[in-house]
């Protein structure tokens, strides 16, 4: 009898357990959300965060609303020190900043004063190489011609990856073009190239130049590996000769394996950094979502979940002050 009597109790505390579990689960319901991009109108981030918006609630608790908000600044800067310092942390603003902030406080630290591994990662999109590109009018189609010849690249600002790669190629290789800062975004960046006003732009993936193919130049990539449907390029970094200087580059081509990550203020609790990083991994798989996503370009979603990324700048972070050093003045 005391046998019978065990098991029940057993049984009924291992039912309020999974009852309480439950519960906890089910608390973490979502209203309305503001994906915050650190980009102007109309360029890669933008657009992808659009695309998100329109599908992510469908996987969150609470299925919110969720708005966009453009804060350009600074290649993301701006809004990533807005997320580290007065943004909500309750789930209700999620940022979409460039990938180069998980080492932006390596490279420009006195600009970029901020524990990286504070950010909640929740997840990227995409993971390939990242390209230099010319507008056909500039005549400079070749790696020689882009290495050897005078002309103006344009970037967003200092921490971005469109200026942190061109910079890489100029001062890894002694190109002599000189970079532009101060574009909102790549679609103004794309701009400039069209009227004449600079040749070309790097630090872009593969879909940023899938509607214009026919009006650039694709010079070379960054990172390992091919993008889906492109052709293989010359590699900057392995013309380098350097092996400290190469080193310092292949950490900074690390964070091409989290391109346009979401990220959340620190101390948003735990259960609200799960859910939202649940939600984004089964969007990222839905059939409507990829079919969304193939009608704005020819992007190919390779995510990379938020525990990844985080694990992904911890390793960056435990570099030698050494390449930290070769690093800062690689992309001066």
């Amino acid at each position: 009898m005391f046998v019978v009597i065990l098991r029940a109790l057993r049984a009924f505390i291992a039912v309020g357990v999974a009852l309480a579990m439950c519960a906890q689960a089910q608390a973490v319901e979502f209203k309305t959300i503001t994906i915050k991009v650190g980009y102007g109108p109309g360029g890669g981030y933008d657009q992808t965060s659009r695309l998100i918006a329109r599908h992510f609630g469908r996987f969150l608790p609470g299925g919110p609303d969720i708005i966009v908000q453009n804060v350009p600044g600074g290649g993301s800067l701006k809004l990533t020190k807005m997320v580290l310092g007065s943004e909500p942390a309750d789930g209700s603003v999620i940022a979409s900043v460039s990938e180069a902030m998980s080492y932006a406080p390596v490279l420009d630290p006195q600009n970029a004063n901020f524990d990286p591994l504070a950010l909640q990662w929740i997840g990227s999109l995409v993971n390939e190489p990242a390209y230099c590109m010319t507008a056909k009018g500039s005549g400079i189609d070749t790696m020689d011609k882009f290495l050897q010849s005078d002309f103006l690249i344009g970037a967003t600002g200092k921490s971005s990856v469109t200026y942190i790669f061109a910079a890489l190629a100029k001062n890894g290789l002694k190109a002599k073009f000189k970079i532009v800062t101060g574009f909102d975004g790549t679609a103004d960046i794309e701009l400039a190239m069209q009227r004449g006003e600079i040749a070309g732009m790097c630090g872009v993936s593969s879909y940023n130049i899938s509607g214009n193919r026919d009006t650039l130049n694709l010079i070379g990539t960054f990172g390992s590996g091919t993008a889906v449907g492109e052709a293989k390029l010359e590699r900057f970094s392995d013309k380098i000769e350097d092996a400290k200087v190469r080193e310092a580059a292949a950490l900074i081509e690390t964070t091409l394996q989290f391109h346009h990550p979401l990220v959340v203020p620190p101390g948003t609790p735990k259960e609200t950094v799960e859910a939202l990083r649940k939600g984004y991994m089964e969007m990222v798989r839905d059939p409507a979502f990829l079919a969304d996503i193939g009608k704005l370009s020819e992007m190919t979603v390779n995510a990379t979940s938020g525990e990844d990324i985080s694990r992904l700048v911890s390793k960056q972070l435990n570099a030698g002050p050494d390449v930290f050093e070769t690093a800062r003045n690689l992309v001066k």
